[in-house]
């Protein structure tokens, strides 16, 4: 029996990736892909948080708070792909530089792609990761399904918003069947990682990654905003894809991807309603 709920849980996450980059592509049109191109320099700073510095912090963390090797690969793991969906919803709900979110996760989301199977053997030196195999399977699961959605909305755009809400909907119900199904079937390595500093070093690691993205986010405060939540919530798809493709059997990886991504939802969802609650009184003053 656990051996065939550890397989739905892993057949899970594939429908979670691939019914949330459908969904992703079904809400843009291939133009939004290049507009945020333009301000190159923001760009370039924000390649620089997700891509330089938050890899440089997970180090530093390790250092700091030594964790369990599966622990670690599960952090190390979060800290290499960037472009998470879910900032869009915060963004949103915040009614922040909408269009800047959309261009700068679709750009995360493709460097993801080629950065993540080389930075891994630089960051993960002692483990044995194949870069081939990675990359084929960001390309299949993440990048084809964003494509195909996007050729969609293009070329159907009325069928395009028809569906997208189902897989929007099929996306938000087996990231909790996943979450669910690995709580019960790993519930001693869950445990395990609030026993360890595990716990302090996810929320380091998420407080201080919206830190270095509103730094950098520039002069203004609906960038600044829109690329800390960027850089704090990473892309826990291309992660999944990766734990399940080189470390099925270590579910420790799993649990710290969870923890992280649980977290990062949890204070970025806090923050932006902080931020929304001054903003309107700001506002109201006014």
């Amino acid at each position: 029996m656990e051996v065939i709920l550890q397989q739905f849980a892993n057949l899970s996450i594939l429908i979670y990736i691939v019914s949330t980059m459908l969904s992703m592509g079904l809400s843009f049109f291939p133009k939004q892909f290049i507009e945020p191109l333009k301000d190159k320099k923001l760009i370039l700073k924000s390649l620089f948080a997700n891509f330089i510095l938050v890899p440089v912090l997970t180090f530093i963390i390790l250092q700091l708070i030594p964790l369990q090797p599966g622990l670690a690969i599960g952090l190390v793991l979060m800290a290499a792909g960037a472009g998470s969906p879910f900032m869009l919803k915060l963004v949103q709900f915040m009614k922040a530089d909408m269009a800047f979110a959309v261009g700068l996760m679709l750009i995360l989301s493709v460097v993801t792609l080629i950065y993540m199977p080389l930075i891994l053997s630089f960051l993960l030196p002692h483990v044995s990761v194949n870069p081939k195999s990675i990359a084929v399977s960001l390309l299949v699961l993440i990048f084809l399904p964003l494509i195909i959605g996007t050729a969609i909305k293009w070329r159907y755009t009325n069928i395009a918003e028809a569906i997208k809400p189902t897989f929007n909907q099929i996306s938000n119900i087996f990231i909790v069947i996943v979450v669910i199904l690995y709580l019960v079937l790993n519930y001693q390595d869950f445990l395990t990682v609030f026993g360890t500093g595990a716990l302090i070093a996810a929320v380091i690691f998420v407080l201080a990654a919206f830190l270095i993205g509103y730094l950098l986010g520039g002069p203004s405060k609906n960038k600044k905003v829109v690329l800390g939540l960027g850089t704090a919530i990473r892309n826990s798809s291309a992660a999944f894809v990766v734990a399940v493709a080189n470390f099925s059997s270590e579910y420790d990886v799993m649990a710290m991807i969870i923890v992280v991504y649980l977290l990062s939802i949890i204070i970025m969802m806090i923050f932006s309603g902080e931020i929304t609650k001054r903003t309107r009184e700001i506002t109201g003053k006014v």
